[in-house]
């Protein structure tokens, strides 16, 4: 089984369209193609269904796409542990962020690191916490700064970079704004600015309804902590946020939330116990070591 046959497999996975696939992997659709087809006919199985309208998986296919993603990356991190027998003079370091990472000053870290070493490409990627830490275990990221999803896999290790409590946004001048604490019933009549499911800042609300059991109708859905604080900031509602993604806004103010606080965590997640990336693990260090927790 060639790596460059893995490679397009998990390039029309990725797709779900070989057009797109294909030139993704700089290749001749045709090419491509008849890639794919000597796979499965080495390994007796169709990968894909084909229609006219769309490309999906088979169940051998899903059963292959993750084992895929590991042997290329493992490939990559052999490369360049080749490559850095004389220092890290080349290679790559593929990094999944959520947004707002400017909380932990990640872009300086990013900067520090390129500076360091101008021969490594960085690849940024962005997405939801329970996106990264699976590309990170497939072997599609070295390193994720993400939020814990709560599932425990031995196979990654985590380092803690902040923590702060979810809490209430509201303007100055909001009759919230005087309040000691605020109670999930407090909102009731509120109109409320909310994040889409899947993103951290929706998790943590749940949590704090589920308290009381007290459901809330999210008029304004949104899927940045920017716009959502825009929007409180203009007047059209209140937020559940992180206490330290609306510090900078002087406008706002922030009230506790009544009971335990429910705390927002952004950690480092890289294969356990570090990226074997030699490029990869000399950004997880920096990024563990400089960034205090």
């Amino acid at each position: 089984m060639e790596l460059r046959a893995l490679e397009y497999f998990v390039a029309v996975a990725e797709e779900r369209h070989f057009t797109r696939a294909a030139a993704k992997v700089h290749v001749s659709q045709s090419g491509l193609s008849a890639t794919i087809r000597s796979l499965e006919s080495e390994l007796h199985e169709p990968l894909f269904e084909r229609t006219t309208r769309r490309v999906q998986l088979t169940s051998a296919g899903e059963a292959l796409l993750p084992e895929a993603r590991r042997a290329l990356a493992a490939a990559r991190a052999g490369a360049d542990a080749v490559r850095a027998v004389h220092g890290l003079q080349r290679g790559t370091v593929a990094l999944g962020v959520m947004q707002q990472m400017t909380v932990i000053d990640l872009p300086r870290t990013l900067a520090r690191f390129s500076r360091r070493y101008p021969g490594v490409e960085l690849r940024l990627r962005h997405a939801p916490a329970r996106t990264l830490q699976r590309l990170v275990a497939d072997g599609d990221l070295d390193i994720a700064i993400t939020w814990p999803t709560g599932v425990v896999d031995a196979r990654l290790a985590s380092v803690m970079l902040l923590r702060t409590p979810l809490v209430l946004v509201c303007r100055e001048d909001d009759p919230l704004a005087e309040r000691r604490a605020i109670a999930a019933s407090d909102l009731s009549d509120r109109t409320l600015v909310g994040f889409r499911e899947g993103w951290a800042m929706h998790s943590l609300t749940e949590q704090f309804l589920q308290r009381t059991g007290t459901p809330l109708d999210v008029h304004f859905e949104v899927n940045d902590t920017g716009t959502a604080l825009d929007l409180v900031d203009a007047g059209l509602g209140v937020a559940l946020i992180a206490e330290a993604l609306a510090s900078g806004r002087r406008a706002l103010r922030t009230v506790p939330l009544r009971g335990r606080p429910i705390d927002w965590v952004i950690c480092a997640v890289s294969a356990a116990p570090a990226p074997t990336n030699p490029a990869a693990r000399e950004l997880w260090h920096l990024i563990t070591r400089s960034t205090p927790a």
